[in-house]
């Protein structure tokens, strides 16, 4: 059984704030466009795009973090 520390490690944050963020930008969209009809909204698209692109940027800079770690632990 592991351990509660290999789960929870700084990796695990990194992912989880980035799906946070990145869902948080998805479902936004989708219900602001269901609500408002506003699929176009270059406002709503502005406040989106961001969401979703830093939390896409997180979760890849987590998983590196990772394997760069790794890559450091195996030396």
């Amino acid at each position: 059984m592991r351990k509660f520390s290999e789960y929870f490690t700084v990796f695990f944050f990194y992912r989880l704030t980035g799906i946070i963020l990145f869902l948080s930008g998805f479902v936004f969209y989708l219900f602001w466009g269901i609500e408002y009809s506003g699929w176009k909204d270059s406002g709503l698209i502005s406040f989106v795009v961001p969401l979703i692109l830093l939390g896409l940027l997180t979760i890849w800079l987590g998983n590196e973090k990772e394997k760069e770690n790794r890559k450091l632990i195996k030396k």
